[in-house]
């Protein structure tokens, strides 16, 4: 059979394509939907096997963050719609964000140059404490059975030597209750936050085992760094979240709470320290109500509230519900904006609790079953919107809206009423949520990773219109600082090989504030060195009025990262006494940057030339042709001739 009957062969057994929704009204009712489908059910089956096979649930995260980019999995938008419902959609149902971003800018100054990020150094050091017990584990088992251990007499164990150094690594375990993929001690409210203090605005701030007060600009964004009032900890006392009530400021470290007050002093501020809290297991959140302003929730590892009055400097105890049967990982933390309950918020469940009695009256499980993955969907962060009757939470891949309205004659339970996606690669750790257009609100959230930043605009007044919400706004991700270095390093700036600020910028985040300013929106992200950058949201139609200039601002930035000179680094070698063997010393007259292998041009002086003719080292013939003038003719006399004979002439 020849190539071209094969081809034909092949066309004839092919089937004609069938489109399974032919003759369906794609802006028809629901009910007109499922009428269609019924009458058809081979249509329905496939119809519904296509639906499956998109918005089902599945399990993709084997590797989570190391071994596949998860969070390039595709969300959809989802929305929870009244009874009365007719299944139709407007036309501008998704919309667009909108505002614009401008490339981020550096607004602090440099400092802190030669520490490490000390969210990443913690998570370091326990990485390296489990690929070292992943080795001991592996020989372990390739060890025979024969020499594992037997008691010799009463007192006496035989055993391995790697079983013994099993156990010793087993003690030096760097911290036994994390084992997350981020660091969740730096979850919550986040370490940066504005404050305006008799009438003065300020930027409070904490890095490392200090906390500062630094007066702030903010039309102008400009930190005045010689104004700043400090606080320190002590050595070791890292702070992992820094919140505020009118002139008290709260700190949390792993171990420790420090309550403390501000302090009007002439024409200056003084911190004072009001009390000082310690718990043997790590707290896990701080928050101050947002109602009862004196009220100060505190919660640690095992799920145990602490509610402290500081008025009084009374506190009192509750054990709040959900599973402690392992305390690793056992983030969670509580938040109260209403008068009459306060909401504990946990990886897996959010419950409410009487203010009153201080007991649970509705508790809400359902996550597993609103998301699209159900294997690494946990909730990393929350905040009440902004009718406290809401709340906003944000898991690995989505961002959640639930109504916490709750009447138990009418039976009415918490429940979800909204979903985006937010496409960050990491957890989300912080939230910020803020007016926006009319009947609008703003919703920020961002992870420790320093391009995490993504927001979202919903409508404020979910609950107190007659319809159902007309559109939903699909998320949007302001560019990143590395976009605002790519954009530099192309107009060839912050090219210093000495001093390179990439590691910089990619330091963990570990804040975030929002600050409104007539129709922009100044996002204040603070990283774990002291670092605060700032994205300006502003409608699209303003853009075109702005200069971006933010290549040049994060090059001037940069200049002033000066880090200590190294005479002689050698990575990724353990032992280089190879190459230290053939190291040689650079001449002191050698010069560097010299092409050794550039043909070098030789002039020689006309007297160099005729003494060369003179003692015949070149071709007589030659002569001529170097001392004649351009108007005379030489005659060719040379030896050439021989090879060379003018017979036809």
């Amino acid at each position: 059979m020849s190539l071209e009957d094969s081809k034909i062969d092949i066309i004839k057994r092919r089937k004609e394509a069938t489109f399974i929704a032919d003759g369906l009204d794609n802006n028809a009712s629901a009910d007109k939907i499922i009428e269609y489908l019924e009458d058809n059910q081979k249509k329905k089956n496939k119809i519904y096997s296509l639906y499956s096979q998109t918005v089902r649930q599945r399990r993709t995260t084997a590797g989570k963050y190391r071994d596949n980019k998860h969070f390039l999995l595709v969300g959809h938008p989802l929305n929870v719609f009244s009874d009365d419902w007719d299944g139709g959609l407007n036309s501008g149902y998704f919309e667009t964000f909108s505002h614009k971003s401008m490339l981020p800018k550096m607004i602090s100054i440099i400092k802190n140059i030669d520490k490490k990020d000390p969210v990443t150094e913690y998570m370091k050091k326990k990485m390296i404490w489990q690929d070292t017990l992943i080795d001991y584990k592996r020989i372990m088992r390739l060890m025979s059975k024969k020499r594992k251990y037997e008691w010799i007499n009463d007192e006496v164990l035989h055993c391995p030597e790697q079983l013994v150094e099993i156990a010793a690594h087993y003690e030096q375990n760097p911290d036994i209750y994390f084992e997350c993929s981020y660091n969740w001690y730096y979850a919550g409210h986040g370490n940066m936050l504005l404050m305006n203090l008799y009438g003065i605005d300020y930027l409070v701030h904490s890095e490392f085992s200090c906390l500062y007060i630094t007066l702030f600009l903010k039309y102008n964004l400009l930190i005045e760094h010689d104004t700043t009032v400090t606080f320190d900890c002590g050595p070791g006392l890292n702070i992992l979240e820094t919140i505020s009530s009118q002139n008290i400021i709260a700190l949390r470290t792993k171990h420790k709470i420090f309550v403390l007050k501000i302090l009007e002093c002439d024409t200056s501020i003084q911190i004072e320290k009001l009390k000082e809290m310690d718990s043997t297991l790590p707290f896990t959140g701080i928050s101050f109500d947002e109602y009862h302003k004196n009220i100060l929730y505190v919660t640690t590892l095992d799920y145990k509230l602490t509610i402290v009055n500081i008025d009084r400097m009374t506190g009192r105890s509750r054990q709040l519900r959900g599973n402690v049967s392992s305390l690793v990982d056992n983030w969670s933390t509580v938040i109260g904006s209403e008068r009459g309950y306060f909401t504990h918020v946990a990886k897996h469940a959010i419950t409410l609790y009487d203010k009153r009695t201080n007991a649970a009256f509705q508790r809400w499980k359902n996550l597993r079953n609103i998301t699209d993955d159900v294997a690494c969907n946990d909730i990393s962060v929350a905040s009440h919107a902004t009718d406290k009757r809401l709340l906003y939470f944000g898991t690995d891949h989505h961002l959640f809206l639930m109504d916490l309205r709750y009447n138990k004659k009418e039976k009415n339970k918490l429940k979800v009423v909204q979903r985006w996606t937010h496409g960050m690669q990491c957890l989300p750790t912080y939230m910020s949520v803020r007016k926006f257009d009319y009947n609008r609100e703003l919703i920020c959230l961002s992870s420790q990773w320093c391009e995490d930043l993504c927001v979202v605009s919903n409508h404020a007044d979910r609950l107190t219109r007659h319809t159902d919400i007309s559109s939903v706004a699909m998320p949007y991700r302001p560019p990143s600082v590395l976009q605002a270095l790519s954009e530099a390093k192309e107009k060839m700036l912050c090219c210093d090989l000495n001093n390179p600020i990439e590691d910089r910028l990619c330091t963990s985040i570990t804040g975030l504030s929002v600050l409104e300013q007539d129709d922009k929106y100044h996002l204040l992200m603070l990283n774990s060195l002291g670092d605060v950058s700032c994205h300006t949201l502003c409608p699209q139609y303003m853009t075109a009025f702005f200069e971006d200039t933010s290549a040049e601002l994060l090059s001037e930035w940069g200049k002033t990262y000066k880090r200590e000179p190294k005479d002689l680094e050698v990575s990724s070698i353990e032992d280089i006494r190879n190459i230290w063997k053939k190291l040689k010393r650079v001449p002191d007259d050698y010069k560097l940057g010299e092409n050794k292998f550039l043909k070098k041009e030789s002039k020689f002086t006309e007297k160099e030339i005729d003494d060369a003719f003179e003692n015949e080292e070149l071709e007589t013939g030659l002569l001529d042709i170097w001392t004649k003038n351009p108007s005379e003719e030489t005659k060719n006399e040379s030896s050439f001739s021989l090879f060379f004979n003018n017979d036809d002439e």
